[in-house]
């Protein structure tokens, strides 16, 4: 983003009233802060997480924004690093919907994804898609549904008990179709394996697959959601095609520790909502797969708890130890 367009969003967030002394100290953070991201480097979470950095550095003087990946786990190593840091803002962690309300549900470990951490905002959400390479026999999601019916197809994700291995199951369940999971620490990874032919499938976030869909390199059958993606307007969803229950879309994050002070939650959101009313750089979000929210934190808790309710009503479907391998 252009440097002029950064100083016009600091001098409103100073117009907002920030520049009062008493209540910079109160939301002042450390010179340094970490983003902590549960994915490697290179996929749709790191990307974002790097986007929002870049972007949030300019509103942040004095302070320099770094992104730390902690992969493994679907997120709960770095759940848990984060959970056990001092709440003074120097360390935040970026949650996703996969990492942060479904991961917890499937694998109960000493950190809760509720008790232990201060939502601050909710920057974006983005579909999920199922996608397979453009030399493949799948033409259309009714084209690799026949085929999975008769003959077992691999589909790789971001990790066991992730969002897009939940996304596995249920097409599996609602069609019939015979789909074995792949997991890998992250989406650059199974991407890779995809384009190798080592894998048949993919799903994952279409922020993810973007660059490879648009390089002609893979095919894309079908985006979760109640809409298409802004994104990929050609298309069609799940619903569209027959296949129900995967109406819902993942979302993206900022955690910190239980105990960070209000002041500091707030200017994250209040940073969050700028970056929302700058076209420029939410219109590259949504050319990469991200439609950008920028809530406040009690919005984000209410969407991190209706989030989890949707997964906790999957999970009851779903055969035991399916979600797990």
């Amino acid at each position: 983003m252009k440097r002029r367009t950064f100083n016009k969003s600091v001098v409103a967030l100073s117009a907002a009233g920030w520049s009062g002394s008493a209540r910079a100290q109160a939301s002042s953070f450390p010179a340094l802060v970490s983003l902590v991201v549960p994915f490697a480097a290179g996929g749709g979470a790191d990307q974002l997480a790097r986007e929002f950095a870049n972007a949030a550095q300019p509103l942040l003087p004095g302070t320099t924004l770094v992104v730390d990946n902690k992969p493994g786990a679907n997120g709960a190593i770095a759940n848990r690093y984060v959970a056990r840091q001092k709440p003074d803002g120097s360390t935040l962690l970026l949650g996703t919907s996969s990492t942060h309300a479904l991961g917890p549900l499937l694998n109960h470990t000493d950190v809760d994804p509720v008790a232990d951490f201060s939502p601050a905002t909710l920057l974006a959400e983005t579909s999920t898609a199922w996608a397979v390479l453009s030399s493949s026999p799948w033409h259309s999601l009714g084209d690799a549904i026949a085929w999975a019916r008769k003959s077992p197809m691999t589909y790789g994700t971001f990790g066991v008990g992730s969002s897009a291995h939940l996304y596995g199951l249920v097409l599996a369940n609602a069609t019939g179709a015979k789909l074995e999971h792949v997991p890998y620490k992250g989406s650059s990874q199974a991407i890779t394996d995809l384009l190798a032919g080592n894998v048949d499938s993919v799903l994952l976030t279409t922020s993810a697959l973007d660059a490879m869909t648009r390089a002609g390199k893979i095919r894309l059958l079908a985006v979760s959601g109640e809409q298409r993606s802004r994104l990929l307007p050609d298309v069609p969803t799940f619903k569209e095609q027959g296949v129900p229950l995967l109406e819902f879309n993942g979302w993206f994050g900022v955690f910190g520790p239980k105990g960070v002070p209000t002041p500091l939650l707030d200017r994250l959101a209040a940073i969050a909502k700028t970056l929302g009313e700058n076209g420029e750089f939410t219109t590259r979000l949504v050319a990469q797969g991200y439609d950008w929210v920028g809530s406040t934190p009690s919005a984000f808790n209410q969407e991190l708890a209706r989030t989890m309710e949707i997964y906790r009503k999957i999970i009851a479907t779903t055969p035991p130890g399916e979600l797990t391998r």
